[in-house]
């Protein structure tokens, strides 16, 4: 290929600061460092020797006329002067052309900032880079357009599956981004000769497989990409060309051998045999090397490794050859989503809009992030603005429908039922013995093959404490499911048929409740693809399996052993019915639904259960305290805001009055088996640690009795002095609304905390609380350099802050 002669046109700001970066550390035999795109006192790339420091000053402005430079080089002279710094090196980098006239004037603005000062152009970077092939080759976006190389492969004799692979390769080098899963892989592919890289649907598995088959055919190999005829492999492989062979989706793209004989991976496994025999016996000296780059789906892989002995014996000893994509590192997520959005929008005004705010720290934080949805969405036309594209990226991470579809839909009606039980179950994880009752209607050898067949692609298998727990391998993959259940009412219908609890069910009817219940967060951004459309036409078997599991629960209680059932499990009885009841009426709007069938089942069952509550035995205020709450708060979580129609409403009313009786019974009780000091003393202090629930559920009339103000007060007033840290100005704001007076010993031990903490200050004594870390539920995302490329997108950004 002809020297180098770029112009740089198609780097970003941060892609020259690496280049400039790779250069000079392998011309000067020193390490260069990058520091953050921005504002950064006129230091870009920093390095020291026994020479002193050398510092770099980037400006990536191939446009740039004289004027524009000088004016550059005044403020880099003004910023280095500004920071004090002593430099032995001060190199002024810039991507415009430059003539000697110029250089000299621009080295006289920047004298005396160091020992040495140079100044270089976009000559000076051309040959630096004809001296460095390698850099060269690892800055693929410098060559591949700029030399037009998708088309001189072509010409060159390289074998691309029709013109699609071409302009995919096309599209997708200017938004690839350079990461540690790329290095993992090229690491495979020198050191064993075959990289076969593993990963679910849209992960970046073939981006990284394309950087790879640019880096080889740069360095001279042929490339020949996705062969069908398995004759030919043959061929290539004894002439004496260098070749890099490539397989996408080698062994099927959404099932094993969907494109190919079942005969196929016996060959292939031969063939990737001999390319490995060829390279461990090959002569020293020899001008001829055979590699393969290989993407396989991760369920494709498990079904190939299961079902064929002669693959599963040759990767036996392929252990690093087998690179798997992981998830992305947020900042490397965040560049791919700029790269796409900065190559795919060219309108001013879109760009402008995309430049404010900062929406890419949630999309790319998003959990369902796929380099293949960012592709997907960006690559769309039509749009009017960037606000308009911003919530199309929103939309298309909430339903990764285009990710996981063909995937599921090659599954078995048994595995898909499998998921989507999955999909609505715990995302902490079901036992395999509870899916595996909730199944008990199919053949265990069915679960058994599903198992093997999905964990590790669908499916995620732990073990904690003995438990063998069961679960979803990717939060996208719950929201795919979910949204499929609600489009598809026959699999929802199937879901609820292998149900056989209240909780298995309140976790699809919470995702079903009513949409005017507008205090709640919608779990999707569409409303129609909520599950309250497929859970209306489920309606009389859903109100069914609600009654069933819940008479089951009461039955299972009856039959303990003594006829005493333990606390706990008679409060989570109670839970079950308030749930059942609850579910049953967000279904009154369904014809199906009988009211007063409801009715008659609801009385029945509070005969059962309230008598078995009324017997329970309470000896401490904080266990009464504990069961009421827990009963009252389920209550209040489901019935906040709501109001319901008859007899619901009337049913929900007879709980709560309930509630009501079972505390003053209980408190009546303890304070019998606790005497009046204890019971008084229990009071004082569960009023002091959790204010909050006395103001949902109210004192009850012995606990006023028996309530002392001032000891209250005093309680209050010492707990303050003995833990400063705790938030004491909210209990006491709780207490005082609670009971309707003033604590004014509390208040004065609060004054006194205050003047101490605010002394601590002024004297300049950091007051020793514990360091909080705010969790913002969800990962750590980008900042800083990031940041500055998105405000980049706005045409007033200056050259000085990119």
């Amino acid at each position: 290929m002809n020297a180098p002669d770029y112009d740089f046109k198609e780097l970003s700001p941060y892609d020259f600061e690496a280049l400039a970066r790779d250069l000079l550390s392998r011309h000067e035999g020193i390490t260069f460092s990058t520091y953050a795109i921005g504002r950064d006192g006129g230091i870009d790339l920093r390095a020291k020797d026994h020479r002193g420091v050398h510092v770099a000053q980037c400006k990536h402005t191939p446009e740039a006329r004289r004027g524009k430079l000088l004016t550059h080089a005044r403020k880099e002279k003004e910023k280095i002067d500004n920071s004090g710094v002593s430099l032995g090196r001060y190199l002024f980098l810039t991507t415009a052309d430059i003539s000697p006239g110029l250089e000299d004037d621009l080295l006289e603005i920047l004298d005396g900032l160091a020992d040495t000062v140079e100044v270089h152009g976009r000559g000076w970077l051309n040959a630096l880079l004809s001296e460095h092939p390698k850099v060269e080759r690892r800055h693929f976006k410098l060559w591949l357009k700029s030399s037009m190389a998708v088309s001189e492969m072509l010409r060159g004799g390289v074998f691309l599956r029709g013109h699609s692979r071409v302009s995919k390769i096309k599209r997708n080098y200017m938004r690839f981004v350079h990461h540690v899963g790329c290095e993992n892989a090229e690491r495979a592919l020198a050191d064993t000769g075959v990289a076969i890289i593993s990963g679910a649907p849209g992960s970046g598995k073939t981006a990284i497989a394309e950087y790879l088959i640019l880096q080889w055919w740069r360095r001279g190999y042929r490339v020949i990409v996705d062969p069908r005829t398995v004759d030919s492999w043959w061929g290539w492989l004894e002439d004496d060309v260098p070749t890099i062979f490539f397989f996408d989706d080698a062994w099927g793209q959404t099932r094993l051998h969907d494109f190919a004989s079942s005969h196929y991976e016996k060959d292939f496994a031969e063939f990737l045999a001999s390319v490995l025999e060829k390279r461990l016996h090959g002569v020293v000296g020899e001008n001829y090397e055979k590699v393969v780059v290989i993407t396989s789906r991760s369920l494709i892989m498990h079904d190939l490794l299961r079902s064929s002995d002669s693959t599963s014996h040759l990767f036996e000893g392929l252990p690093d050859s087998i690179v798997r994509v992981e998830k992305l590192p947020h900042e490397v997520r965040a560049r791919i989503l700029f790269n796409h959005v900065n190559s795919a929008f060219a309108d001013q005004r879109m760009r402008d809009e995309l430049a404010t705010g900062n929406w890419w720290h949630r999309i790319s934080a998003h959990r369902n992030y796929s380099p293949r949805i960012i592709e997907l969405v960006t690559a769309r036309r039509g749009f009017k603005s960037g606000h308009e594209i911003i919530d199309a990226l929103d939309a298309a991470l909430q339903d990764p429908k285009e990710i996981w579809e063909k995937s599921f839909n090659s599954l078995s009606s048994f595995e898909q039922l499998f998921l989507s039980m999955l999909a609505v179950s715990s995302s902490r994880g079901s036992s395999s013995v509870d899916l595996a009752r909730r199944l008990r209607s199919h053949s265990m050898t069915d679960l058994s093959n599903a198992l093997g067949r999905l964990t590790g692609t669908w499916v995620e298998r732990t073990h904690s404490t003995s438990i063998d727990l069961l679960d979803l391998a990717d939060p996208s993959q719950r929201d795919f499911l979910v949204h499929h259940l609600a489009r598809e009412s026959m699999a929802c219908l199937d879901v609820i048929k292998n149900t056989d609890s209240i909780g298995d069910l309140a976790l699809i009817c919470e995702r079903g409740r009513p949409p005017e219940l507008e205090y709640q967060q919608s779990l999707f951004s569409f409303e129609e693809d909520s599950l309250r459309n497929s859970l209306d036409g489920c309606a009389s078997l859903l109100l069914e399996k609600l009654r069933a599991t819940f008479d089951y629960r009461l039955d299972e209680i009856m039959r303990q052993v003594g006829g005493q059932p333990a606390i706990n499990d008679l409060v989570e009885a109670f839970r079950d019915l308030t749930r059942a009841l609850i579910y049953q009426a967000d279904r009154y709007a369904v014809p199906d639904t009988n009211a007063m069938e409801v009715a008659v089942w609801f009385e029945a069952s509070v005969a059962i259960l309230f008598p078995l509550l009324d017997q329970i035995q309470f000896e401490t205020f904080g266990d009464a305290l504990d069961s009421i709450s827990d009963m009252a708060g389920t209550l209040g979580d489901l019935t906040e805001n709501r109001v319901f129609p008859e007899p619901y409403a009337e049913m929900i009313e007879g709980l709560r009055l309930a509630v009501a009786l079972m505390w003053e019974e209980w408190d009546v009780q303890v304070q019998g088996a606790s005497g009046l000091l204890g019971f008084s003393d229990a009071v004082h202090a569960a009023l002091v640690d959790q204010p909050g629930v006395f103001r949902e559920i109210g004192l009850t009339r012995t606990a006023k009795e028996v309530l002392d103000v001032e000891l209250l007060d005093a309680e209050l007033a010492s707990r303050i002095e003995e833990d400063p840290f705790r938030n004491w100005d909210w209990v006491t704001s709780d207490l005082e609304h609670l009971l309707k007076c003033r604590l004014d010993v509390s208040r004065t031990a609060l004054a006194i905390l205050a003047r101490e903490e605010d002394r601590a200050f002024r004297k300049g004594i950091k007051p020793k609380v514990p360091r909080i870390q705010l969790e913002l539920g969800g990962p750590e995302v980008p900042s800083g350099e990031v940041d500055v490329l998105f405000r980049s997108l706005a045409v007033s950004a200056s050259a000085e802050d990119v």
